[in-house]
């Protein structure tokens, strides 16, 4: 039995309403899979949450804009290297706001007493937060997808564009610094608690 020519393929026969409905489809399917990848790279690249939530709407809006051009197993390379693009604009631009509006209500709001073990898990973050975004962005995004976002240092290295050496490399110095950063950090906090 011969299909040729008296079956027509689905979109012909869909026709190019169905095909931007089959788009829409994959888009959102595709937000959905990868949503919580990027809004915790852009809150390590120094976005605070308000600013992630707008952010990552923008990574999304150009991965819809250049969705034929992701390449199947590339996306969080994609989605990564749009991200830190992203975020380095919402940088520059919080910079440039006035101060009064870039309170972070989360942080005005959360007065109710936790469990000590919260509190000091929220230190933590905090710190890491801090210590990420005075980190130089390239020895940052290979200790974000390593050791937060759990990618292989294969998949950073095509995440990044970047050979596996200089991967391994950028993260045993960001570790580092890290922990020279860190080590600073606890010894201040330390040294101003005795002076109260």
């Amino acid at each position: 039995m011969s299909f040729g020519t008296s079956t027509m393929n689905a979109a012909q026969a869909t026709g190019p309403a169905s095909a931007a409905a089959d788009h829409g489809a994959r888009v959102q399917a595709f937000v959905r899979e990868h949503h919580a990848f990027a809004w915790r790279c852009l809150r390590r690249l120094g976005l605070s949450p308000a600013d992630a939530d707008d952010a990552a709407q923008r990574v999304f809006m150009v991965a819809a804009a250049r969705f034929a051009d992701i390449a199947v197993g590339s996306e969080r390379a994609f989605l990564f290297r749009t991200a830190s693009y992203v975020a380095s604009k919402a940088r520059r631009s919080a910079r440039r706001r006035p101060e009064s509006l870039q309170g972070d209500c989360a942080q005005e709001r959360d007065f109710t007493p936790q469990a000590d073990e919260l509190v000091e898990q929220r230190r933590a973050r905090e710190l890491l937060d801090r210590v990420l975004s005075e980190l130089p962005r390239d020895l940052a995004a290979v200790i974000i997808l390593f050791e937060i976002e759990g990618l292989t240092t294969a998949e950073v290295a095509l995440t990044l564009d970047l050979p596996s050496g200089t991967v391994a490399s950028r993260l045993r110095r960001a570790r580092d610094e890290i922990e020279n950063r860190v080590t600073r950090q606890l010894a201040r906090a330390r040294h101003q608690g005795a002076a109260r």
